[in-house]
């Protein structure tokens, strides 16, 4: 007899499939996903990224950036920034990634 078999002569056998929910016990109340329809974005070029992005904004976005990473009172994740933050963060989303050409 092995020291885990002994361990385990103690508890009960356990029956398959008797702590899954069955359609019965499911709550009807839960929230549903929705799939919500975006408006359509300009799209000057196929390839929208950083490496043909306007001068400005990639500056924008660098200052944004280089401040979130050193403030200890910012949080991008949540949306959480101080004053300085803020407003490096409107700066950033007002920038035009593209140039209108």
């Amino acid at each position: 007899m092995s020291l885990l078999s002994g361990l385990l002569d103690h508890m009960p056998p356990t029956i398959t499939g008797a702590d899954k929910p069955t359609m019965a016990n499911r709550t009807t109340d839960r929230p549903r996903l929705v799939l919500v329809e975006r408006p359509a974005q300009l799209q000057a070029s196929i390839y929208t990224n950083a490496a043909n992005a306007t001068r400005e904004w990639r500056h924008a976005r660098d200052q944004y950036i280089s401040h979130v990473m050193a403030c200890r009172s910012c949080y991008a994740p949540t949306a959480r920034h101080c004053l300085a933050g803020a407003g490096l963060r409107g700066t950033y989303d007002r920038t035009p990634m593209e140039s209108n050409q």
